[in-house]
């Protein structure tokens, strides 16, 4: 659970332009280690130019609000970005990675897979980048109230058939998707379509920052093998180096100052 920080400006920063195989490999790892060959990877070819479904084909334009609240954020992060631990944002802190913050978009990359498991009242999403598992209930429970907000949102899912439908509200202003803010409201639909692929839809929703909705689709391709540990920056000097480096430079421009 999280409670709302009105001196925090968010810190998500998802693009749907990085990744989905077109980029360059992540270099962290050797990947040859444990059999990954980004080479092999199972791709669709839809023969899609966009994964924006609908005749425009792209995402709407942002509203001018919208606009100007998001260039104070980034300006405001540019300046005060290491003013505290809070300010760093939260992939940085191994609170919430990218990879895991909901709608998921496609990415190449190390540790992106997701295992789905099915029971009787809840559904959950694990993947192994930081640990998470995201646990969805199917049991026809309303939303939490709408003070309660969450950096993944409040998930609540049914059934359409063969397609598990998720709407997720109650998002907080530290998770915004693509520049939304709190008021964020997202479905996603799962679609088993064959033994070896499921198709993901989501559509955004958020009024204060797109005129209309703007729905995505993107094909899942089943994989073979285990989920790799992952391990995030606990237990070492990431954050107090960037924090003592960052203070040691204004104290080098006092210095310099007072001369």
């Amino acid at each position: 659970m999280h409670r709302k920080d009105p001196t925090a400006p968010g810190a998500r920063v998802a693009n749907f332009g990085e990744g989905g195989g077109g980029g360059r490999v992540n270099v962290q790892y050797e990947h040859d280690l444990f059999g990954y060959d980004v080479f092999k990877s199972n791709y669709v070819a839809t023969k899609r130019t966009s994964l924006i479904v609908g005749p425009e084909g792209t995402i709407p334009p942002m509203l001018p609000e919208a606009r100007q609240r998001n260039a104070a954020r980034a300006a405001y992060n540019r300046a005060h970005g290491t003013d505290r631990v809070q300010n760093l944002n939260l992939e940085t802190r191994c609170i919430l990675s990218n990879r895991q913050l909901v709608p998921v978009f496609p990415i190449e990359d190390s540790n992106t897979h997701f295992q789905i498991v099915q029971g009787k009242r809840y559904v959950a999403i694990y993947q192994e980048l930081n640990h998470d598992v995201r646990v969805i209930p199917t049991d026809g429970r309303p939303h939490l109230e709408k003070e309660l907000r969450q950096y993944q949102g409040d998930s609540v899912g049914h059934w359409e058939g063969n397609t598990l439908v998720v709407d997720t509200t109650n998002f907080t202003d530290q998770t915004a998707f693509r520049g939304s803010t709190e008021n964020l409201h997202l479905v996603e639909r799962y679609t088993r379509v064959s033994d070896d692929m499921l198709i993901y839809r989501f559509t955004v929703e958020d009024p204060h920052t797109w005129a209309k909705p703007w729905t995505v689709e993107v094909p899942w391709m089943k994989a073979e093998g285990p989920l790799y540990e992952y391990a995030c920056t606990e237990g070492n000097e990431s954050i107090g180096l960037i924090l003592g480096a960052a203070r040691a430079k204004e104290a080098a421009e006092a210095a310099k100052t007072a001369k």
